[in-house]
Protein backbone atom coordinates (compact mmCIF):
# COMPACT_ATOMS: atom_id res chain seq x y z
CA UNK A 1 0.00 0.00 0.00
CA UNK A 2 2.81 2.46 1.25
CA UNK A 3 5.97 1.67 -0.85
CA UNK A 4 4.95 -0.93 -3.13
CA UNK A 5 5.25 -3.97 -1.20
CA UNK A 6 8.88 -3.83 -0.68
CA UNK A 7 9.76 -5.51 3.10
CA UNK A 8 13.00 -6.96 4.71
CA UNK A 9 13.53 -8.78 8.01
CA UNK A 10 16.23 -8.61 10.01
CA UNK A 11 19.06 -10.85 12.21
CA UNK A 12 17.05 -9.28 15.49
CA UNK A 13 13.84 -10.97 13.91
CA UNK A 14 12.28 -7.29 13.22
CA UNK A 15 10.80 -6.03 10.04
CA UNK A 16 11.89 -3.11 8.30
CA UNK A 17 9.87 -1.52 5.71
CA UNK A 18 12.11 1.50 3.18
CA UNK A 19 11.10 3.97 1.24
CA UNK A 20 7.67 5.37 3.09
CA UNK A 21 6.55 9.24 2.37
CA UNK A 22 6.71 11.11 5.62
CA UNK A 23 2.89 11.71 4.72
CA UNK A 24 1.71 8.01 5.12
CA UNK A 25 3.88 7.38 8.45
CA UNK A 26 0.44 7.66 10.31
CA UNK A 27 -1.53 5.74 8.47
CA UNK A 28 0.99 2.89 8.01
CA UNK A 29 1.22 3.15 12.05
CA UNK A 30 -2.75 2.72 12.22
CA UNK A 31 -2.84 0.14 9.79
CA UNK A 32 0.19 -1.92 11.80
CA UNK A 33 -1.85 -1.60 15.24
CA UNK A 34 -4.70 -3.13 13.57
CA UNK A 35 -2.84 -6.44 12.87
CA UNK A 36 -0.66 -6.29 16.02
CA UNK A 37 2.45 -5.01 14.58
CA UNK A 38 2.05 -1.51 15.65
CA UNK A 39 3.79 -2.53 19.35
CA UNK A 40 6.81 -0.32 20.56
CA UNK A 41 10.49 -0.90 21.70
CA UNK A 42 11.72 -2.26 18.64
CA UNK A 43 15.80 -1.95 18.95
CA UNK A 44 15.22 -1.84 22.45
CA UNK A 45 15.45 -3.92 25.87
CA UNK A 46 11.53 -5.26 25.15
CA UNK A 47 13.27 -5.94 21.62
CA UNK A 48 14.30 -9.66 22.41
CA UNK A 49 15.72 -12.29 20.16
CA UNK A 50 15.32 -16.05 20.45
CA UNK A 51 15.20 -19.09 18.58
CA UNK A 52 11.98 -21.54 18.77
CA UNK A 53 13.08 -23.68 21.54
CA UNK A 54 11.20 -26.52 22.40
CA UNK A 55 8.07 -25.57 20.52
CA UNK A 56 9.20 -26.87 17.39
CA UNK A 57 13.28 -27.77 17.87
CA UNK A 58 14.17 -30.76 18.46
CA UNK A 59 17.77 -29.87 19.67
CA UNK A 60 16.04 -27.34 21.79
CA UNK A 61 16.34 -27.82 25.67
CA UNK A 62 14.25 -25.03 27.55
CA UNK A 63 11.36 -22.76 25.84
CA UNK A 64 13.47 -19.67 24.71
CA UNK A 65 10.36 -19.29 22.88
CA UNK A 66 8.31 -18.91 26.33
CA UNK A 67 10.57 -17.32 28.16
CA UNK A 68 11.23 -14.45 25.43
CA UNK A 69 7.02 -13.75 25.64
CA UNK A 70 7.23 -13.75 29.15
CA UNK A 71 10.67 -10.89 29.62
CA UNK A 72 8.99 -9.09 26.88
CA UNK A 73 5.40 -8.73 28.80
CA UNK A 74 7.18 -7.91 32.08
CA UNK A 75 9.45 -5.59 30.48
CA UNK A 76 6.51 -3.58 28.52
CA UNK A 77 5.30 -3.07 31.39
CA UNK A 78 7.41 -1.51 33.10
CA UNK A 79 8.57 0.48 29.70
CA UNK A 80 8.05 3.92 31.03
CA UNK A 81 10.08 3.51 34.20
CA UNK A 82 12.80 2.11 32.58
CA UNK A 83 16.37 3.58 33.04
CA UNK A 84 17.99 5.49 30.01
CA UNK A 85 20.79 3.34 30.36
CA UNK A 86 19.18 -0.19 30.01
CA UNK A 87 16.82 0.82 27.03
CA UNK A 88 19.06 -0.02 24.99
CA UNK A 89 20.81 -3.27 26.18
CA UNK A 90 19.91 -6.76 23.78
CA UNK A 91 18.43 -9.89 24.98
CA UNK A 92 19.09 -12.73 23.29
CA UNK A 93 17.52 -16.55 24.17
CA UNK A 94 18.64 -20.22 22.95
CA UNK A 95 16.69 -23.17 24.09
CA UNK A 96 20.25 -25.05 23.68
CA UNK A 97 24.03 -24.15 23.55
CA UNK A 98 23.62 -23.93 19.47
CA UNK A 99 23.51 -19.70 19.93
CA UNK A 100 20.31 -19.64 16.95
CA UNK A 101 19.04 -16.55 19.31
CA UNK A 102 23.01 -15.51 19.26
CA UNK A 103 22.81 -15.40 22.71
CA UNK A 104 26.64 -15.30 22.59
CA UNK A 105 26.95 -11.90 20.93
CA UNK A 106 24.03 -10.35 23.60
CA UNK A 107 24.68 -7.68 26.64
CA UNK A 108 22.58 -10.72 28.67
CA UNK A 109 22.30 -13.75 26.77
CA UNK A 110 20.56 -17.18 27.63
CA UNK A 111 20.89 -20.42 26.81
CA UNK A 112 18.87 -23.87 27.37
CA UNK A 113 20.42 -26.70 29.72
CA UNK A 114 18.43 -29.08 32.48
CA UNK A 115 19.60 -29.78 35.87
CA UNK A 116 17.92 -32.93 38.53
CA UNK A 117 16.60 -31.56 41.13
CA UNK A 118 14.99 -34.33 43.59
CA UNK A 119 15.06 -36.84 41.00
CA UNK A 120 13.37 -34.83 38.86
CA UNK A 121 14.57 -32.49 35.46
CA UNK A 122 13.88 -29.01 35.90
CA UNK A 123 14.27 -26.62 33.14
CA UNK A 124 17.38 -24.06 33.12
CA UNK A 125 19.37 -21.59 31.43
CA UNK A 126 22.83 -20.21 31.39
CA UNK A 127 23.40 -16.85 31.93
CA UNK A 128 25.50 -15.55 29.34
CA UNK A 129 27.39 -12.44 30.23
CA UNK A 130 30.17 -10.02 28.29
CA UNK A 131 29.01 -10.68 24.49
CA UNK A 132 29.39 -7.45 22.32
CA UNK A 133 26.59 -7.10 19.43
CA UNK A 134 27.80 -3.94 17.84
CA UNK A 135 31.21 -3.37 15.59
CA UNK A 136 30.41 -6.73 14.11
CA UNK A 137 29.70 -9.00 16.91
CA UNK A 138 33.13 -7.66 18.07
CA UNK A 139 33.36 -10.44 21.36
CA UNK A 140 31.69 -13.30 22.74
CA UNK A 141 30.46 -13.72 26.35
CA UNK A 142 30.58 -16.25 28.68
CA UNK A 143 28.76 -18.56 30.96
CA UNK A 144 28.02 -17.20 34.11
CA UNK A 145 25.69 -19.16 36.16
CA UNK A 146 23.09 -22.03 35.67
CA UNK A 147 19.63 -20.54 36.91
CA UNK A 148 16.16 -22.62 37.13
CA UNK A 149 14.11 -20.75 33.77
CA UNK A 150 11.45 -19.90 36.51
CA UNK A 151 13.79 -17.50 37.70
CA UNK A 152 14.85 -16.00 34.86
CA UNK A 153 13.17 -12.46 34.56
CA UNK A 154 14.51 -11.54 38.69
CA UNK A 155 17.48 -12.54 36.52
CA UNK A 156 16.75 -9.37 34.11
CA UNK A 157 15.80 -7.33 36.66
CA UNK A 158 18.60 -7.64 38.93
CA UNK A 159 21.47 -7.68 36.56
CA UNK A 160 19.98 -4.43 35.27
CA UNK A 161 19.33 -3.02 38.72
CA UNK A 162 22.91 -3.75 39.27
CA UNK A 163 23.58 -2.03 35.93
CA UNK A 164 21.74 1.53 37.18
CA UNK A 165 23.18 1.53 40.51
CA UNK A 166 26.62 0.86 40.44
CA UNK A 167 27.93 1.89 36.65
CA UNK A 168 30.17 5.21 36.41
CA UNK A 169 29.07 8.18 34.29
CA UNK A 170 28.77 7.31 30.40
CA UNK A 171 30.06 3.83 31.30
CA UNK A 172 28.68 0.61 28.94
CA UNK A 173 26.83 -2.47 30.03
CA UNK A 174 30.33 -4.78 28.56
CA UNK A 175 32.71 -1.92 30.31
CA UNK A 176 30.78 -2.37 33.59
CA UNK A 177 30.66 -6.41 33.69
CA UNK A 178 34.19 -5.82 32.77
CA UNK A 179 35.01 -3.56 35.75
CA UNK A 180 33.18 -5.92 38.49
CA UNK A 181 33.53 -8.99 37.09
CA UNK A 182 31.43 -12.57 36.61
CA UNK A 183 32.14 -13.59 40.16
CA UNK A 184 30.17 -9.99 41.16
CA UNK A 185 27.05 -10.72 39.33
CA UNK A 186 27.11 -14.08 40.04
CA UNK A 187 27.35 -13.63 43.91
CA UNK A 188 24.03 -11.02 43.49
CA UNK A 189 22.21 -14.33 41.41
CA UNK A 190 23.35 -16.98 43.89
CA UNK A 191 20.10 -17.71 45.90
CA UNK A 192 18.20 -17.75 42.40
CA UNK A 193 20.12 -21.20 42.08
CA UNK A 194 18.11 -22.72 44.37
CA UNK A 195 15.06 -24.70 43.40
CA UNK A 196 11.79 -25.26 45.87
CA UNK A 197 10.63 -28.80 46.24
CA UNK A 198 8.53 -30.37 44.06
CA UNK A 199 5.83 -30.39 46.96
CA UNK A 200 6.18 -26.87 47.71
CA UNK A 201 6.24 -25.07 44.34
CA UNK A 202 5.61 -27.03 41.22
CA UNK A 203 5.65 -24.46 38.72
CA UNK A 204 9.56 -24.70 38.50
CA UNK A 205 9.05 -27.67 36.88
CA UNK A 206 7.34 -26.73 33.82
CA UNK A 207 8.79 -24.31 31.51
CA UNK A 208 7.55 -21.28 30.12
CA UNK A 209 4.28 -21.54 27.82
CA UNK A 210 3.73 -25.39 28.93
CA UNK A 211 1.84 -26.47 31.89
CA UNK A 212 3.17 -30.17 31.57
CA UNK A 213 6.16 -31.60 33.88
CA UNK A 214 9.12 -30.64 32.17
CA UNK A 215 11.08 -33.80 30.35
CA UNK A 216 13.71 -34.00 27.96
CA UNK A 217 12.77 -37.66 27.05
CA UNK A 218 12.35 -36.56 23.39
CA UNK A 219 15.92 -35.25 23.29
CA UNK A 220 17.18 -38.55 21.47
CA UNK A 221 17.36 -42.29 22.83
CA UNK A 222 20.60 -43.12 26.03
CA UNK A 223 21.43 -46.55 27.16
CA UNK A 224 22.88 -47.31 30.28
CA UNK A 225 23.64 -50.51 32.24
CA UNK A 226 25.31 -48.70 35.68
CA UNK A 227 23.19 -47.62 38.42
CA UNK A 228 23.24 -43.96 38.77
CA UNK A 229 24.21 -42.48 42.37
CA UNK A 230 24.03 -38.95 43.57
CA UNK A 231 27.69 -38.55 44.00
CA UNK A 232 27.09 -37.81 40.51
CA UNK A 233 25.39 -35.00 40.58
CA UNK A 234 27.91 -33.64 43.56
CA UNK A 235 30.61 -34.45 41.27
CA UNK A 236 29.51 -32.43 38.02
CA UNK A 237 28.31 -29.13 40.82
CA UNK A 238 32.25 -29.58 41.22
CA UNK A 239 32.91 -29.39 38.03
CA UNK A 240 31.01 -26.39 37.44
CA UNK A 241 32.61 -24.60 40.40
CA UNK A 242 35.59 -25.49 38.71
CA UNK A 243 34.91 -23.63 35.59
CA UNK A 244 33.81 -20.65 36.91
CA UNK A 245 37.30 -20.55 38.20
CA UNK A 246 38.44 -20.65 35.21
CA UNK A 247 36.75 -17.93 34.18
CA UNK A 248 37.46 -15.72 36.82
CA UNK A 249 41.27 -16.53 36.36
CA UNK A 250 40.86 -15.13 32.36
CA UNK A 251 39.14 -11.56 33.78
CA UNK A 252 41.94 -11.52 36.31
CA UNK A 253 44.57 -11.99 33.18
CA UNK A 254 46.31 -15.10 34.89
CA UNK A 255 45.55 -17.20 31.14
CA UNK A 256 47.82 -20.11 31.96
CA UNK A 257 45.70 -21.19 35.04
CA UNK A 258 42.50 -20.15 33.29
CA UNK A 259 43.53 -22.92 30.49
CA UNK A 260 44.34 -25.02 33.41
CA UNK A 261 41.38 -24.91 35.40
CA UNK A 262 39.37 -25.23 32.49
CA UNK A 263 40.82 -29.01 31.71
CA UNK A 264 40.74 -29.92 35.05
CA UNK A 265 36.21 -28.87 35.14
CA UNK A 266 36.32 -31.18 31.97
CA UNK A 267 38.46 -34.50 34.33
CA UNK A 268 35.83 -33.77 37.28
CA UNK A 269 33.21 -34.00 35.31
CA UNK A 270 34.52 -37.11 33.29
CA UNK A 271 35.16 -38.63 36.75
CA UNK A 272 31.64 -38.02 37.58
CA UNK A 273 30.25 -39.36 34.89
CA UNK A 274 32.76 -42.94 35.56
CA UNK A 275 31.38 -42.60 38.79
CA UNK A 276 27.46 -43.22 37.52
CA UNK A 277 29.08 -46.40 37.05
CA UNK A 278 30.51 -47.22 39.93
CA UNK A 279 34.08 -46.96 38.23
CA UNK A 280 36.62 -45.53 40.81
CA UNK A 281 39.25 -44.82 37.75
CA UNK A 282 41.84 -42.93 40.63
CA UNK A 283 43.22 -39.41 40.58
CA UNK A 284 45.23 -39.55 37.74
CA UNK A 285 43.88 -38.05 34.67
CA UNK A 286 45.67 -40.45 32.44
CA UNK A 287 43.03 -43.15 33.96
CA UNK A 288 40.27 -40.96 34.47
CA UNK A 289 40.33 -40.34 30.66
CA UNK A 290 40.79 -43.64 29.80
CA UNK A 291 38.19 -45.15 31.68
CA UNK A 292 35.88 -42.19 29.87
CA UNK A 293 36.65 -43.21 26.78
CA UNK A 294 36.01 -47.26 27.19
CA UNK A 295 32.71 -46.35 29.30
CA UNK A 296 31.03 -43.29 27.77
CA UNK A 297 32.68 -42.74 24.38
CA UNK A 298 33.61 -46.17 22.76
CA UNK A 299 29.91 -47.34 23.48
CA UNK A 300 28.69 -43.81 22.83
CA UNK A 301 26.31 -43.72 25.86
CA UNK A 302 27.88 -39.47 26.52
CA UNK A 303 27.43 -38.97 22.63
CA UNK A 304 24.74 -36.31 21.88
CA UNK A 305 22.01 -37.38 20.06
CA UNK A 306 22.47 -34.87 17.08
CA UNK A 307 26.07 -33.20 17.34
CA UNK A 308 27.76 -37.03 17.87
CA UNK A 309 31.18 -37.42 19.84
CA UNK A 310 31.52 -33.58 19.76
CA UNK A 311 31.89 -32.73 23.66
CA UNK A 312 33.55 -36.31 24.40
CA UNK A 313 36.16 -34.78 21.78
CA UNK A 314 36.87 -31.65 23.89
CA UNK A 315 38.36 -33.53 26.77
CA UNK A 316 40.41 -35.46 24.14
CA UNK A 317 41.85 -33.08 22.44
CA UNK A 318 42.46 -30.90 25.67
CA UNK A 319 43.99 -34.03 27.27
CA UNK A 320 46.46 -34.44 23.78
CA UNK A 321 47.25 -30.85 24.12
CA UNK A 322 50.58 -30.01 25.78
CA UNK A 323 48.93 -27.23 27.25
CA UNK A 324 51.86 -24.64 27.11
CA UNK A 325 51.98 -20.98 26.29
CA UNK A 326 48.23 -20.56 25.94
CA UNK A 327 47.11 -17.02 24.10
CA UNK A 328 43.73 -14.97 26.11
CA UNK A 329 41.76 -15.65 22.87
CA UNK A 330 42.95 -20.34 23.29
CA UNK A 331 42.20 -19.79 26.79
CA UNK A 332 38.58 -18.63 26.52
CA UNK A 333 38.08 -20.79 23.69
CA UNK A 334 38.89 -24.18 26.70
CA UNK A 335 36.51 -22.46 29.04
CA UNK A 336 33.76 -22.08 25.89
CA UNK A 337 34.54 -26.20 25.27
CA UNK A 338 34.83 -26.85 29.58
CA UNK A 339 30.81 -25.26 29.43
CA UNK A 340 30.12 -27.66 27.00
CA UNK A 341 31.27 -30.69 28.17
CA UNK A 342 29.68 -29.99 31.53
CA UNK A 343 26.37 -29.56 29.99
CA UNK A 344 26.88 -32.21 28.13
CA UNK A 345 27.50 -34.51 31.16
CA UNK A 346 24.81 -33.21 32.72
CA UNK A 347 22.61 -34.36 29.79
CA UNK A 348 23.94 -37.60 29.46
CA UNK A 349 23.23 -38.16 33.09
CA UNK A 350 19.55 -37.14 32.51
CA UNK A 351 19.24 -39.53 29.30
CA UNK A 352 20.85 -42.22 31.90
CA UNK A 353 18.46 -41.63 34.63
CA UNK A 354 15.39 -41.66 31.96
CA UNK A 355 16.61 -44.70 30.80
Amino acid sequence: TYNGGQARTTVEQNIVLRWIPDRDLANLYTDLCAVGLGDPGASTLVDITSCPGTDTCKLGISSSRGLAAELRKRLAARNFELDEAIKSLHIKISGCFNSCGQHHIADIGFYGVSRKVGGRTVPHFQVFLGGQWDENAGSYGLATVAIPSHAIPDVVERITGLYVREREAGESFQSYIQRVGKAHVRSVLQDLTRVPAYEVDRSFYSDWGDLREYTIGDLGVGECAGEVVSVVEFGLAASERVVFEALINLEGGEIEAASAKAYEAMLQAAKAMNQSQEVDAGEGEEEIVSEFRTRFHDTKIFHDPFAGPKFANYLFHAHEEDGSDPTSESAHRRIEEAQLFVEAAHACYNRMTVA
